[in-house]
């Protein structure tokens, strides 16, 4: 836009110059003209008195010399007969229809045309009658029209390097605020703000930016100190409630009373679930979440949260392959048996009216992979990246499946929190779900780790 702008700027100013020049010429060479039809007017009395032709034709041949430029000249008489008249040896036929107007001087084309009355004693006697080439004021507009692309060119290039230096100063400031802002989104850390002390509108638009970074981080302190406060004050009444149904389940033999109480029963052991999803979702972003690392086979943690969800999975078989055999790993393993129910259970969720969930480990390299993967409805690929953010759910079974999308958040905390990373891949029938767990010992990240081992 600056460069546009510059040469604008330069385009106007040229033509201004340019017309004020080519106007300036014209003006100069038509008094000019005029001075020497006048003086030729005034030299013309006698030979028109005394009939000399011969006189005003030597005095129209002068010009050849004194204004070469003049490629047609004529003295008429006062019956408007030519009585003398000199041509340049290329000029064309004279037009005497151009002094017929009125006209003193007139621009036609590349000629100018001048006439001048012969007065003697206020006694019209003739006219004298001039035509002139103009190819000077061609070659004059040729070098200014030249001259004026020349000056758009250094125009144009001075205006970049110029808007160059400029936009360093401008686009790095809003590029900082778009990466700034990205970051936000990704992260979701709403902590970032930035210090700018412009005045201009950037500087503006930084300072919106942090009131509203503001006015989100005191929107989310509120939600998660609800949720926190909620979720305690929802755990001691769920509690009891489970408590009763228990003692009633037990209690309670006749149908369909005792299946009512297992019905009820179920309710709250998801919406305890629910609550705890809540609760670790609250330490998380209070930074409170602590991990209990020990050492421990993860062979066996996974052979036993696969029995012990195949015991109450009626609709899927979880096949278990390329088992781990004695490894050990440094980490908390009610932790990592809440992520591996969490991908079991959601492997059999969205796979509904199919039969099979895959289970895989093995080591890699510094790391131990374990692979969930299920045939089911599967997730959109533009949702991989979107689908461990908390409380998202994907576009195609939100609808028709429960949940907060609390469960995938959870995991992807826990497990960055032990130095490893998850995913999830787009598979030609379902999704596969993948965690990496690092074997060393310093790998593993806890700032609480120290004082839940002594």
């Amino acid at each position: 836009m600056q460069v546009f702008t510059s040469i604008i700027v330069v385009s106007i100013f040229a033509g201004i110059f340019i017309a004020t020049d080519i106007k300036d010429y014209k003006t100069r060479k038509a008094n000019s003209v005029a001075s020497i039809a006048h003086i030729i007017s005034a030299n013309s009395i006698t030979p028109l008195l005394f009939q000399d032709n011969n006189e005003a034709k030597k005095i129209l041949t002068e010009l050849k010399n004194t204004s070469p430029d003049i490629v047609n000249a004529v003295i008429i008489d006062s019956a408007a007969k030519i009585f003398a008249i000199y041509s340049r040896v290329d000029a064309g036929p004279l037009e005497i229809s151009h002094f017929l107007n009125g006209k003193t001087t007139e621009f036609s084309g590349k000629q100018l045309f001048v006439s001048e009355n012969i007065m003697n004693e206020k006694q019209l006697m003739g006219k004298v009658l001039l035509e002139v080439d103009l190819s000077e004021l061609e070659a004059i507009k040729k070098s200014r029209y030249e001259m004026a692309v020349i000056l758009l060119l250094a125009a144009a290039v001075l205006s970049f390097l110029i808007a160059s230096i400029v936009q360093r100063y401008i686009s790095r400031r809003l590029l900082y605020l778009v990466d700034k802002m990205k970051q936000v989104s990704v992260t979701g850390n709403y902590n970032t703000t930035i210090v700018d002390n412009g005045k201009d509108e950037i500087g503006t638009l930084i300072r919106v930016y942090n009131n509203l970074m503001e006015q989100v981080r005191e929107s989310q302190h509120k939600k998660d100190e609800f949720i926190g406060i909620a979720s305690h004050e929802l755990k001691t009444p769920l509690t009891s409630i489970k408590g009763y149904l228990d003692l009633l389940n037990t209690m309670e033999e006749r149908q369909p009373n005792k299946q009512f109480v297992q019905k009820a029963s179920d309710s709250v052991t998801k919406l305890e679930r629910l609550i705890k999803d809540l609760l670790d979702v609250s330490k998380i972003q209070s930074g409170q979440l602590q991990l209990n690392i020990k050492e421990f086979n993860i062979d066996e943690l996974i052979n036993e949260t696969i029995n012990s969800f195949q015991m109450v999975s009626e609709s899927h078989t979880i096949v278990k392959e390329d088992g781990l055999h004695y490894e050990q790993v440094l980490a908390d393993r009610q932790r990592i048996e809440q992520v591996l129910i969490n991908l079991l259970s959601n492997a059999i969720k969205y796979s509904p009216g199919e039969n099979k969930v895959l289970v895989k480990s093995k080591r890699d390299g510094d790391h131990l992979l374990i692979q969930v993967r299920d045939y089911g409805i599967g997730i959109a690929k533009d949702e991989l990246s979107e689908i461990f953010e908390r409380f998202y759910r994907t576009k195609d079974s939100s609808v028709h499946i429960s949940g907060f999308g609390l469960g995938l958040y959870i995991c992807r905390d826990i497990i960055t929190r032990h130095g490893g990373t998850i995913w999830a891949t787009k598979e030609p029938k379902g999704s596969s779900f993948y965690f990496t767990l690092p074997i060393q010992q310093n790998s593993v990240t806890n700032p609480s780790s120290n004082n839940s081992n002594n």
